[in-house]
C-alpha cells in the first residue's frame, strides 16, 4: 500500500523576499559607506557649499557603516 507524503504548505514568493531584503539592506549600506567616504574628502568650502560643518561631517563619517537612518 502506497502512502501520500504531505508536505507543510510553503509560500515560496514570501521565503524569497528574505533574501531580497537583505540584499536591498546591504545595497544601502554600501552606498551610505561610500557617501560617507565621499563626504570625508571634502575641505571645508565645499562643506559649507552643501550646508555641513566640519563638525557635523565629522560626526556622520564616525557613525557605524550599519546606522543608515538619518539623524
Amino acid at each position: 500500500m502506497l502512502m501520500k507524503l504531505r508536505l507543510p504548505y510553503v509560500d515560496l514568493a514570501r521565503l524569497l523576499r528574505v533574501p531580497r531584503h537583505c540584499l536591498s539592506y546591504l545595497h544601502e549600506v554600501r552606498k551610505t559607506w561610500q557617501g560617507r567616504r565621499a563626504l570625508a574628502t571634502l575641505d571645508a568650502r565645499m562643506l559649507a557649499d552643501i550646508g555641513f560643518s566640519r563638525a557635523d561631517a565629522e560626526t556622520e563619517i564616525n557613525r557605524k557603516p550599519w546606522d543608515i537612518g538619518p539623524r
